[in-house]
Order: C-alpha cells, then structure tokens, then sequence
C-alpha cells in the first residue's frame, strides 16, 4: 500500500494497493484481498487489506475505501493454536470490526450476506498473513523515484551549496 502524488476531489492521498509490496492477491465472495506491506523501509509491516470487488469508483457520490488489518491485531480476530493453526472460528472483536467497516468498504451495515461475506474473508486469509515471510530487501530499502529535485546555489559564486530529493 502506497501513497500516490495524486489527491482526491475531496483533498485526501490517493492510495495504491495490490502493487509491488503485494506479496499475494485474490478475490473471495465479492471481495479483493491483497496481503502485503505497508509503510516505508524497515518500518514495513505486513498486513491483509480488504476493498470491494464489484465497485472501484463507489456509486451514488459515496465514497469507500480499504480495511486493513495488520499482522500484530489478526490475533484479535481469528483464534490461533499455539502452534499458529487457525482454528476458524472468528471473535467477537471481528464480528464488531467486520460491522463497522461495512460503511467503510461502501456496504450498508445491514447487509447480512455483506457482513458475513467479510467475515469469511478475514479468517480466510488470517493464515497467509501469519505465514507471511519477512519484508523484502526490495521494500526495507526502498529507494523510489523522488517526486521533485531540489538545488540551492549561490548567485554570487555559482556554487551548489545543497541539493535533496524529495
């Protein structure tokens, strides 16, 4: 997940999910699943993002976006031997999750098959994200393409005195 230069009609980041950080996608019961990860260098924590299949541009004027959930709160969710074997069954800390991120994913909250659709989702794909392997050297150290070139120079010398990309 990657913030884009590109914002919104409403001022927000444009972000970019699914790319180069993702480790795995798909789709499952009308949703887009993409375990991957978030945040820059060594920061970069791997998380299991979940948007809506059917609608890129939400309709009606409202807006939907993505839930994520990292790879320190899935625990929370879904029970987990202690040999981390998924035993399948969701808590009811992700049935209050899973209902108030409907509105987020652009789904009325009370769309029942919505609702049990995305619990489904997280405990299918809470495995994966727990078998993740570690952050890529390629991500760690991201060296991505600066947005703008930056020099000061002195006008009575012409000397460069500092230069930074940003």
């Amino acid at each position: 997940m990657q913030v884009s230069p590109i914002i919104s009609p409403q001022g927000r980041p444009v972000w970019s999910i699914g790319g180069a950080q993702a480790w795995k996608t798909a789709e499952h019961r009308g949703y887009m699943v993409s375990l991957e990860w978030v945040g820059k260098g060594k920061k970069a924590a791997p998380c299991l993002c979940i948007w809506p299949a059917s609608n890129v541009i939400a309709a009606g004027g409202t807006e939907s976006g993505a839930w994520v959930i990292s790879r320190r709160a899935i625990t929370e969710f879904v029970g987990f031997t202690k040999d981390l074997r998924c035993t399948g069954s969701a808590s009811e800390h992700c049935y209050r999750e899973c209902l108030a991120a409907l509105p987020v994913l652009g789904k009325d909250r009370n769309d029942k098959q919505a609702f049990v659709a995305l619990v489904d989702t997280v405990i299918r794909f809470a495995p994966d994200l727990v078998h993740m392997p570690a952050t890529p050297r390629a991500i760690r150290f991201d060296k991505s393409d600066a947005m703008w070139e930056m020099t000061t120079i002195d006008k009575s010398s012409g000397k460069t005195l500092n230069q930074a990309e940003v």
